[in-house]
C-alpha cells in the first residue's frame, strides 16, 4: 500500500510539469447546500484532467531501457491524453486503446499530443484484451489507468494539494471510476487532516465501488449506461480497494439529471466548463445527499474535457 512519503515523491516529480489548480468557491452554492464548500479545479489542469499527474509519474519513473519499449495504455478519454501528453513530455512512444465510443474531442487531443490511438468496444473487458494483444506482439510497457502504486501516488497529489491549502477540512467529496484518485487521495489528505471524511460518489448505474464498499469485496457489473465516462469501468483496481477500504469512509451514488443539474449550475453561475464524470462530486454536494450543514467541504472536479455536442444537448 502507498503511503504519503510515495505522495510527496510523486509531488516533487511533477511540480514542474502539472498545474497546482485552485480551489474554487461559490456563495451561491454555500447557501444551497448550508456548507462552506471549495472545489478542487482539476478541469484547469493540463489535457482539462487531473489524469496527467498519474501518467507522469509512472512514465518519468521507467528505466531507459523501458523508455525505448514505448508504452501503451487502455482509457475512454482522460487517462489516454493524460499518457499521451507524458509520453510526449519525456519523448516516449505511446499507443492508446479507446473504445469506439469515446467522446471525439477526446480521442482528437489524444492524437494531437501524438499518441497511435486503437479502438476497441465499449467495455472494460475488450480495453483490457486489445492493449494486452499489443503489449505483447510489440514488448509496450503497461501504463494502467488505476491499479499501480505510481498511478495511485501520482492521483495523490490533488488530495495534498488541497490538504496543504485547507487549515480545516471536514469532508473531501471524490469521484471513483477505477479508484485511483480517491485511494491516492485518501491516503494524502488524511496524513494531514486525519479527521477529515473522505466520501467516493458514483453514479447510480456505475455503482461497483458503492457495491464493493458494503460487501467488503470487489464487485464487478456489466458495462454501466451513464453519461460519466468515466466510470464507465467494471470494478475498481485491486490495490485501489485495499486503499480504498481502509482509508475511505463512504461511498454515495449520485443519478444522471444531478450531475447534469449540477454542470449547468457551473456553467450559468460559476462560468466554467465541468465534464460529467468531473461533476458527480459536486452533484453529491450540490445536492446534499449526506444531508450533513455547517461543514468545510472539498470536492474535486475532476476534468473538463465534455464533448460539445453533447453539451449542447443538455442545454
Amino acid at each position: 500500500m502507498i503511503s504519503s512519503k510515495d505522495i510527496e515523491q510523486a509531488f516533487s516529480i511533477l511540480k514542474p510539469v502539472v498545474h497546482e489548480t485552485p480551489l474554487l468557491s461559490s456563495t451561491t452554492l454555500d447557501r444551497k447546500c448550508g456548507n462552506s464548500v471549495f472545489l478542487k479545479a482539476e478541469n484547469f489542469q493540463r489535457i482539462g484532467s487531473f489524469k496527467i499527474r498519474g501518467a507522469y509519474n509512472k512514465i518519468a519513473q521507467l528505466s531507459g531501457v523501458d523508455r525505448q519499449r514505448g508504452v501503451v495504455a487502455h482509457s475512454s478519454g482522460n487517462h489516454a491524453q493524460g499518457v499521451a501528453l507524458a509520453s510526449k513530455l519525456l519523448g516516449v512512444r505511446a499507443t492508446i486503446v479507446m473504445p469506439k465510443t469515446s467522446p471525439s474531442n477526446k480521442v482528437e487531443a489524444t492524437r494531437e499530443y501524438g499518441a497511435e490511438v486503437v479502438f476497441c468496444e465499449d467495455s472494460s473487458d475488450d480495453r483490457e484484451r486489445v492493449a494486452l494483444e499489443l503489449e505483447r506482439k510489440h514488448g509496450y510497457v503497461p501504463v494502467p489507468p488505476y491499479d499501480d502504486d505510481q498511478i495511485i501516488a501520482g492521483q495523490g497529489t490533488v488530495g495534498r494539494e488541497i490538504a496543504k491549502s485547507l487549515e480545516q477540512l471536514n469532508y473531501l467529496f471524490v469521484p471513483v471510476g477505477g479508484g485511483g484518485l480517491i485511494a491516492g487521495c485518501a491516503v494524502a489528505v488524511k496524513h494531514f487532516h486525519p479527521k477529515v471524511r473522505v466520501i467516493g460518489v458514483e453514479t447510480e448505474t456505475a455503482n461497483d465501488c458503492y457495491q464493493s464498499f458494503r460487501k467488503r469485496e470487489i464487485v464487478r457489473i456489466e458495462p454501466p449506461k451513464t453519461i460519466a465516462d468515466g466510470m464507465r469501468t467494471q470494478s475498481v483496481g485491486t490495490r485501489n480497494f485495499e486503499i480504498i477500504m481502509n482509508f475511505v469512509d463512504d461511498v454515495v451514488t449520485v443519478t444522471d439529471d444531478q450531475v447534469i443539474a449540477v454542470m449547468k449550475f457551473f456553467l450559468e453561475r460559476m462560468k466554467i466548463i465541468v465534464e460529467p464524470t468531473g461533476a458527480v462530486a459536486p452533484a453529491a454536494v450540490y445536492h446534499n445527499v449526506l444531508g450533513i450543514s455547517g461543514q468545510t467541504v472539498c470536492a474535486v472536479l475532476s476534468g473538463g474535457n465534455v464533448n460539445p455536442a453533447f453539451l449542447k444537448t443538455i442545454l
